[in-house]
This record gives C-alpha cells, structure tokens and sequence, in this order.
C-alpha cells in the first residue's frame, strides 16, 4: 500500500477550510477500547480522535494493495494528485515518510526525543489521510542551520534508521537497506529549505494520505 507524504506550511486558522469535513482533536484526550483486527485482542488507548457517526472503530476494512497507473514522470504525478490548497502553499511532495521514520528525524535535529507530531486535523477513517503538525523547535533549528549543522542531522538520522529497529523484522531477519548520510540528506534539504520559506505565525504540517 502506498503511503503519500507531503509537507507544507500555512496558517493553522487556514486548515478546517482548506479541508471541508475534516475534524480538529478532541479538547482532551479520551479512553478508547480498540480490538486488533488479527488477533481480536482488546486494548484500551488514550486518543483525541474525534468520533464518527458512521463509523465502528473496530469494523473498519483492513487496507488492500491497489496498483496505480502513472503517466508521465513521477515527480509530476505527486505534484497532481496533491489537494489544490496544499499546491498554493509552500510544500514538498514525498513517498512514505511518516511519524515513523520522522520522530527520529526531529529527535535528531533537536536532541530530545520528547519532540513529538501532533495531529492537526482528522479525515474520515474511509479516506486513510490525517495531518500533523511539526514541533516548533525542529521547524526552528532547520530554518536557522547551515550546510554543516544538516550535514550533523543527516548523520544522526542515518545512524537512527540504519538500527536493527528500521532496518530488521522481530524475527530478526533484514528487511530493510542502512540508510546513508546522502539518502538522509537527501530528505533533510527539502525539508530544511521548506522550513526557511515559513513566516510568522506559520507552522509546518505533514499531509498523510494512503
């Protein structure tokens, strides 16, 4: 299943329009019990998700592999299928960078693990797409570093998802290639050259879509 990522920056007060049925978190965070779909055991999460009229938590369909024809190049396809008001902001399109491979991405650059994503808005459940908002200080030190402070970053990340934890299944059986400090940096400048163009009382979000 492919995992669409793009990153964008815009006014926070911008987004319920920008995403019409869309729901902002919950005030407080509340207790959910949740039943996994392939071993039907329980588990009870603290969550601001909003609820959803016609939607059971616990009947949603597993997600299927589809395949998508592309005409063109790829770079193109990305840019056309993001929403119109995330191609009027600043914004970078990607492919399967999610909180997973980015928290330690933001732990990196900041040196705080406590750094974490929060969910800006919430799409239907049916839609398989969410927002989240960066924290401030990642967005901060990147918009302030130069060559050699992301050349840090990119060596840190690199290290963090080079680790048996990214890059080996629980079996212990290798799934995944060590990432280099190109492939980090590769990531780091667009995201780093994104951050320079926020202003103000800007944020910078992360749109997921499935």
């Amino acid at each position: 299943m492919a995992i669409y990522t793009t990153f964008f920056v815009c006014e926070p007060s911008e987004l319920a329009t920008a995403f019409p049925g869309w729901k902002l978190p919950l005030p407080q965070p509340v207790g959910r019990t949740r039943v996994n779909p392939f071993t039907s055991e329980e588990t009870t999460v603290e969550t601001r998700e909003p609820e959803w009229d016609d939607v059971d938590a616990n009947s949603l369909p597993i997600p299927e592999k589809s395949v998508v024809a592309i005409e063109g190049d790829y770079e193109t396809y990305l840019q056309n299928r993001t929403p119109q008001f995330v191609q009027s902001k600043p914004h970078w399109c990607a492919k399967s960078l999610t909180s997973v491979e980015l928290e330690p991405l933001v732990a990196a650059a900041t040196g705080s693990e406590e750094q974490e994503f929060e969910t800006a808005l919430y799409a239907h459940p049916s839609l398989g797409a969410g927002i989240q908002e960066f924290p401030n200080e990642f967005v901060a030190r990147l918009k302030s570093a130069d060559e050699s402070i992301l050349n840090r970053i990119a060596e840190k990340w690199a290290a963090e998802m080079s680790a048996p934890d990214f890059t080996h299944s629980a079996s212990g059986e290798r799934i995944q290639d060590d990432m280099t400090g190109d492939e980090a940096l590769s990531v780091i400048g667009p995201i780093a050259q994104l951050a320079k163009k926020q202003q103000n009382t800007q944020s910078m979000y992360l749109l997921t879509e499935a």
